[in-house]
Formats: C-alpha cells, sequence, structure tokens
C-alpha cells in the first residue's frame, strides 16, 4: 500500500520507525498525530471522546460564584499557587493554569495539574494549610486514629536506590511518632505514599483552544470558562505511567517491613478496580495489611485560608481498600482467560504460502 501526503489512515494500533521519530498509540483511546507528510489517526475502542469542562483555574472552582480572571501567560509570570509554597508551575511555562477538569457525562473531576492534590515540591520548602489538611486525612485512614500534628511525620521526595545507575522517588514516606509497634495483629508500620490524582487527557489542543478564547474575550465569564471541549481523562496511561514505580517502591517497602498506600482519583480507582472483580482480594482494615488503596471524593467542607476558593477533597470511605500487596499485584498479573483461536487461523510463511492452523 502506497501512502500519500494527507492521507489518513485508520488502524487499530500503530508503531511507526524512522531514523528520527517513533509513536505508538495508547490503547483505548483516539490519538492523532503528525508523522512525516502524513496523519495516522487511531480509533477509540471505547467509542468517542466524552466532553469536559474546566473544573478549577488557580485554585479556583469554576462552578461557584466567585469571578475568575484570566491570567496573562505569555511572559510566563511568577504567580503563587494556593496549593503549595510555590509558585504555578503552568503559568510560569505559559501554559493555562488549569487545576481540574469535569467529565461532563459522569461529574467526576479529574486531576491535571501534577501539583494540584498534594505537591511534593519544593521538597524543603514548608507545608502550606491544604498540603497538611491531605496529609492529615491520609494519616488518618493509614494508622486509623485522629493524631496530633506534631505526631504525624512526612519525608517528600525520598530517594529509593535501585541499581548504580537508577533510582526512584518515593512521593511520601509517612511515619508516626510513638508508633504502636509490637502488636500482634495491626501494628503500626512506616508506609510510603504516592499520590496520583489525575493525569493527562486526550485531545488537550481542544481544551486549550476554548481556555484561550475565553481569555482573550473582552468580558470573560466563568460560564464561558465552562465551555464543554472534546477530550477525555487518559486514565489507562496515567496507570501505566505508575506500574513500573508501584512495582519497585511496593517492592522495597515489603523487603523493608513497611507498607504501601496509593491515593488516587476516583476515575484511576474505578479502573483499577475493575479489573480485580473475579479476584477475591481480602479487606484486611485493621489487620496487617501491607498495601492501602484510597479513592480521593469531593468535600462540601469548608477550604483552607491558602486556597479559599477551591474544591476540596477527602478519602471517599466507600471506596477503600486494605489488602495484602503481593496478592495485589498477582492480581494485576493474572489478567485474561485461556484464548486458544488466538494461536490458530491463517499464518503467512516466509516463503509467501498460507498455512492454516
Amino acid at each position: 500500500m502506497s501512502i500519500s501526503k494527507g492521507m489518513v489512515l485508520w488502524v487499530a494500533n500503530a508503531t511507526i520507525h524512522s531514523d528520527r521519530t517513533c509513536w505508538t498509540s495508547p490503547p483505548h483511546h483516539a490519538n492523532l498525530c503528525e508523522y512525516s507528510d502524513f496523519k495516522i489517526v487511531k480509533q477509540s475502542a471505547r467509542g468517542k471522546r466524552m466532553p469536559v469542562k474546566v473544573a478549577e483555574y488557580l485554585g479556583i472552582d469554576a462552578s461557584k460564584g466567585t469571578p475568575i480572571a484570566p491570567v496573562d501567560v505569555n511572559a510566563g509570570p511568577t504567580i503563587p499557587c494556593p496549593f503549595r509554597n510555590h509558585h504555578c508551575e503552568k503559568a510560569k511555562k505559559k501554559q493555562q493554569p488549569i487545576c481540574s477538569v469535569r467529565d461532563v457525562g459522569s461529574n467526576a473531576l479529574w486531576i491535571v495539574c501534577e501539583h494540584r492534590f498534594c505537591a511534593t515540591t519544593p521538597k524543603d520548602s514548608p507545608l502550606n494549610d491544604h498540603q497538611k489538611k491531605i496529609l492529615r486525612t491520609v494519616t488518618t485512614a493509614v494508622f486509623q486514629t485522629n493524631l496530633p500534628d506534631n505526631e504525624i511525620l512526612v519525608k517528600r521526595e525520598v530517594k529509593i536506590p535501585i541499581t548504580d545507575d537508577s533510582d526512584y522517588s518515593a512521593d511520601y514516606v509517612m511515619w508516626r511518632l510513638n508508633p504502636r509497634v509490637g502488636m500482634p495483629v495491626g501494628g503500626d508500620k512506616a508506609c510510603i505514599v504516592e499520590m496520583q490524582g489525575g493525569g493527562e487527557t486526550t485531545g488537550t489542543e481542544h481544551l486549550t483552544a476554548k481556555v484561550k478564547e475565553w481569555a482573550k474575550h473582552p468580558a470573560p465569564t466563568n460560564a464561558m470558562l465552562m465551555a464543554t471541549a472534546s477530550t477525555a481523562p487518559l486514565v489507562t496511561n496515567a496507570w501505566r505511567r505508575q506500574q513500573e514505580q508501584f512495582l519497585v517502591k511496593g517492592s522495597v517497602a515489603m523487603l523493608t517491613g513497611a507498607r504501601m498506600v496509593f491515593c488516587v482519583g476516583q476515575l484511576l480507582y474505578d479502573y483499577l478496580i475493575q479489573r480485580l472483580t473475579s479476584t477475591n482480594l481480602q479487606q484486611l482494615s485493621g489487620a496487617n495489611w501491607t498495601l492501602a488503596l484510597f479513592a480521593i471524593a469531593e468535600d462540601p467542607s469548608a477550604p483552607p485560608a491558602c486556597a479559599p476558593h477551591s474544591i476540596q477533597f477527602k478519602l471517599d470511605p466507600a471506596k477503600t481498600k486494605y489488602t495484602n500487596y503481593h496478592s495485589f499485584v498477582q492480581a494485576l498479573t493474572n489478567q485474561g482467560a485461556p484464548q486458544p483461536q488466538v494461536f490458530r487461523g491463517d499464518f503467512l510463511s516466509l516463503s509467501g504460502t498460507i498455512v492454516r492452523i
């Protein structure tokens, strides 16, 4: 088949190599990319993109009554981030400071800024009230008791050496002062805590274009900012980026006698649990669990002073899982069922003949 300029190819999946380019389409989602002089379009295996709308802009909930003023990002301004003691990295990179988006169909929130949920950088800066609130919530779930602030101990961006030329970084290592150790059931252990509230979206350019139009309007309103865009959360990509780190960091935690804790957005939690429906994972709350999986949910409580107009988060009590780390890993790897038909049918021999198996 010859390929000409401007030709559009619909493919189920694709990897194209040249001396300067390699592209692989992410499964289950639509993606459009430019390759030399022609385009490759991957058709979604799950239908069309669902529309989303901006949920938060520079820490302000767009659905509330607080008017949002556009930020002129052309000069890469240094403006405070309400969720950490540092500047907004998106604005500094000349990007619109969108913190989170909302799926119009399900109303689910998807965080699109790495610092929005519970930032780990700068690692030596003081924690602000937003970060402390999230960490208190996680600590209560992990140690299953309310602790005073002076007993909650955390380290951020902790280096985990793996090989001579490779290491990982834990979002948080969490411990408590005066831990209950030596208990036959439910004794306290230190934890590696990973925070993954969201990730990328497909068709980001559509959302960006909408926000740019709003920012240029002579009288921009919140309603204009929340105009829907044809895009969707890339849940699969968010998990795939975490899998290797989950396995490595979890293994380090187990070998060191610690625990692994994952705090994730609801979409990511649902994605994982759907793949474990056929597995009987024990619920070990109050027992000797080694892995905890927590979904975050929106919280109607009053926001902290550092982010007075933001959406608040809590852990969803209906979406928490305390279990065994090794059982969870085994469940993740034991996916699928025997499919003999995959290995039968017409095969092409290298001599050019068709052989039916």
